[in-house]
């Protein structure tokens, strides 16, 4: 099988987002089964590009055997006049190449507009991940609008849970069109990064995008409470986004008990970082399916989540404690229960653990792709 990956959204690990993650590892294995892949990726300079080749996750790819098809456009407002270029010239990046199944990381709202249409009118099979960033999260009202458009070329969809089918069925696709397929977890890499040793007792970590759709605002305000019940409570902030600015704010008025580490180089880092820590907490207050969540089930720490209905379609109650997502309050007291009786709390992550290896280690989830993707080709035209 010839299989054309479409993930333009960013590249893993250089670029944050769980998006970036599943198109890298979705390519590496289903090479490793035996298709031919080609990974076509969006950098915003050769600068950026120069910057990915040289991280180990591009020579993973390489090694495996994924052509990678580099494709220059930046997106910022600066170059909004541009846009009309980088429509055109991403199906020229592609002319003379046949593939018999397209699969597009997320809605090709962008410069891959025109290429749904193209490849449905030469008879190729194509499908598309919901991810739930466009859909509620973005302000991108137009692409939405397109995206529904778009739908009807598409031989199916794959979405990752409950969640994101609602989603689906939302954008014009049936029932018989849409494979819930889950997000997949490195397990073998988690399992061999060491963990960073943190201060605090109880130590706290959360590692992801600042932004307000994952409930950073509900953590902070949270940490202070925290802070007064718990003497040695210590808040890790890891990550990048438009809420940096109020971290940084929280950590220099509460030195000592919240400490902003800034976006981690690697993902290494990061996995090192939650392995290090006594609990990890995911605060979101609307999740799809969370990579971060899988990375820190997968690294046995203790889990404090929200109830946001992602996160508890990955995750069962004996394997994390849950919060009411928007509420410091019930965070806070969460957590409190969860460390007073740490013994329970090791024994959910344990079980949590075991779950992340069981139904979500990338060869299995990979393998689901692959029987999706060789029964695609038989609904090509059904659009």
């Amino acid at each position: 099988m010839k299989l054309l990956i479409v993930s333009h959204t960013g590249n893993y690990p250089v670029d944050v987002g769980g998006p970036q993650a599943i198109a890298h590892y979705l390519s590496v294995h289903l090479a490793r089964l035996g298709a031919q892949v080609t990974l076509y990726q969006r950098f915003t300079s050769n600068a950026s590009r120069e910057k990915w080749s040289s991280t180990p996750e591009a020579k993973q790819l390489w090694e495996a055997g994924v052509e990678t098809l580099p494709f220059n456009a930046d997106y910022s407002l600066k170059n909004i006049w541009r846009y009309p270029s980088y429509i055109r010239s991403s199906p020229r990046k592609l002319d003379g190449k046949h593939y018999d199944v397209v699969h597009y990381n997320s809605p090709p709202v962008d410069a891959n507009i025109l290429l749904p249409r193209s490849y449905a009118s030469q008879g190729v099979a194509q499908s598309v991940a919901i991810h739930g960033g466009l859909f509620y999260e973005s302000r991108n009202t137009l692409g939405r609008r397109i995206f529904r458009y778009q739908a009807k070329y598409m031989s199916g969809a794959v979405v990752f849970n409950g969640f994101s089918k609602r989603i689906a069925l939302e954008q014009g696709f049936s029932e018989a069109k849409i494979r819930v397929i889950p997000n997949g977890v490195d397990v073998e890499m988690v399992e061999a990064v060491e963990p960073k040793p943190l201060e605090g007792e109880p130590s706290v970590v959360y590692a992801g995008r600042l932004e307000p759709v994952k409930g950073v605002g509900t953590l902070l305000e949270a940490a202070l409470t925290l802070s007064a019940n718990l003497k040695g409570f210590r808040l890790y902030v890891a990550g990048s986004g438009s809420l940096e600015g109020l971290v940084r704010e929280y950590a220099a008025k509460h030195p000592g008990i919240i400490t902003y580490l800034g976006r981690l180089p690697t993902v290494r880092d990061v996995i090192s970082l939650v392995k290090g820590a006594q609990f990890a907490v995911i605060p979101s207050l609307k999740e799809n399916f969370s990579v971060s969540l899988l990375e820190a089930m997968a690294s046995g720490t203790p889990l404090i989540v929200s109830d946001a209905e992602g996160n508890t379609e990955v995750a069962g109650v004996e394997e994390a404690h849950f919060f009411r997502r928007g509420s410091p309050e019930s965070l806070s007291q969460t957590l409190e229960r969860a460390y007073t009786d740490y013994e329970e709390s090791r024994r959910r992550a344990e079980r949590a653990r075991l779950s992340a290896n069981e139904k979500y280690a990338w060869p299995r989830v990979a393998a689901g792709y692959r029987d999706y993707f060789a029964n695609l080709q038989d609904h090509v035209g059904e659009y």
